[in-house]
């Protein structure tokens, strides 16, 4: 069989078994995850929370509505892109690899060009997000602080730190 028919195992072997051996097999049946009795009793939990979900988001006291959930939401996107996740879920970068010389070391960083691991753009990604909260602090915090020590004492450090 071709690798790639196993994500329908069931299927993709039936259609291989008839393709090589022109024998017919019968209807295979894909049950429900869910019972029609379970799907009753959720559809009858929505129906009775409703009111109760209507109240919590005209009183403005969502998920949606808490500036926190998406400030995190918007620092995980930003790592998320930075750091290349999304290059490393399609090409099925591994994070890491064991040394071919000695199989007790664990390789984060390949040494070559052409191949990078997982945990190098997760580095990357998390010294870039570093440096951006670091920003967004000096341009939107740190120019409310009257003293100029302490703002001269925060840049330094920023600056280091970005260094």
């Amino acid at each position: 069989m071709d690798q790639t028919d196993f994500a329908r195992l069931v299927d993709s072997m039936v259609e291989f078994i008839k393709a090589k051996t022109k024998l017919s097999m019968g209807f295979i049946e894909h049950p429900l995850i869910v019972s029609r009795n379970q799907l009753l009793f959720l559809a009858a939990l929505f129906v009775i929370s409703i009111p109760f979900m209507i109240k919590k988001v005209i009183a403005g006291e969502t998920l949606l509505h808490n500036l926190k959930v998406w400030l995190a939401f918007a620092i995980f996107i930003y790592f998320f892109s930075i750091s290349g996740a999304m290059h490393n879920i399609i090409r099925k970068m591994p994070l890491f690899m064991m040394d071919r010389n000695d199989l007790s070391k664990t390789i984060f960083f390949y040494q070559g060009s052409g191949m990078q691991l997982g945990a190098e753009g997760f580095a990357v990604g998390f010294l870039y997000t570093v440096v951006g909260l670091l920003l967004g602090f000096v341009t939107h915090f740190l120019v409310w602080v009257q003293n100029g020590t302490i703002q001269r004492a925060f840049m330094f450090v920023a600056i280091l730190v970005s260094f």
